[in-house]
C-alpha cells in the first residue's frame, strides 16, 4: 500500500518569547487520511504550535508547508483560503446539548461543504 500524502509539515518550527522557548524545533508531518494528536501538559507549547501553524503568531524560526505550499508567516485569512482552518476550543456552545449532539450538529452544518460528512449522516 502506498504511503499517504503529507498535507501539513513543519520543519524546525520554533517560537521564542524573550528567553522562553515555547516551541523549539518541531518537525511534524500530518498525512492525509490519518488521525493525529498533539499531547502534553499545560504550558508545553501545544497552543503556541497551533498558533504558529494557523498564522496567528509568526515563528521565530522554521517553516510550515500545507499541500506542498509554504505558508510560513502568512496571515490566518490567507491560510484559511488555502483550506487550512483552526477551531478554538469551546467546550459547550449549547449547554443543554451533549458532546455527541454538538458533533452531530456541526457535521450537519458542514455536510454541504464535506460530502463525506453528509454521507455519514444518512
Amino acid at each position: 500500500m502506498a504511503e499517504a500524502a503529507v498535507l501539513l509539515q513543519t520543519t524546525g518550527l520554533s517560537r521564542r518569547f524573550g528567553g522562553l522557548h515555547a516551541v523549539d524545533g518541531v518537525d511534524l508531518q500530518i498525512r492525509q487520511g490519518m488521525i493525529h494528536c498533539i499531547i502534553g501538559p499545560n504550558g508545553a507549547g501545544k497552543s503556541t504550535l497551533f498558533n504558529l501553524i494557523s498564522g496567528m503568531l509568526p515563528p521565530s524560526a522554521g517553516r510550515v508547508t500545507f499541500r506542498g505550499q509554504e505558508i510560513t508567516g502568512k496571515p490566518p485569512h490567507a491560510i484559511g483560503r488555502l483550506g487550512l482552518a483552526r477551531s478554538f476550543q469551546t467546550p459547550r456552545v449549547f449547554p443543554s446539548l451533549s458532546a455527541l449532539d454538538h458533533v452531530l450538529l456541526a457535521s450537519r452544518e458542514h455536510a454541504r461543504e464535506c460530502p463525506v460528512a453528509g454521507e455519514a449522516m444518512m
